[in-house]
């Protein structure tokens, strides 16, 4: 058995998900699980940028929803 806990459990955070098409996946805000991570199910074979905001810092970057991509991504950083 293993498990991840992130540094911020149980916070608010805008999050909005752009495709590569300008169509908007996601543009609400969402709280963090207990284990501070937060799901997302995006649709296949697509870039997506996505923005996250909160505790007056802000992370963005790409990803992609391709075979290939990363499931789980913790790279993102607010600054």
């Amino acid at each position: 058995m293993s498990s991840c806990q992130a540094e911020l459990p149980e916070q608010k955070f805008y999050v909005k998900a752009v495709d590569q098409d300008g169509n908007v996946l996601v543009d609400e805000t969402i709280v963090t699980l207990r284990n501070g991570f937060f799901e997302l199910w995006l649709p296949r074979n697509r870039k997506i940028a996505l923005r996250v905001q909160g505790l007056n810092r802000t992370a963005k970057g790409l990803i992609t929803t391709f075979d290939d991509s990363d499931t789980c991504i913790t790279t993102f950083r607010l600054q």
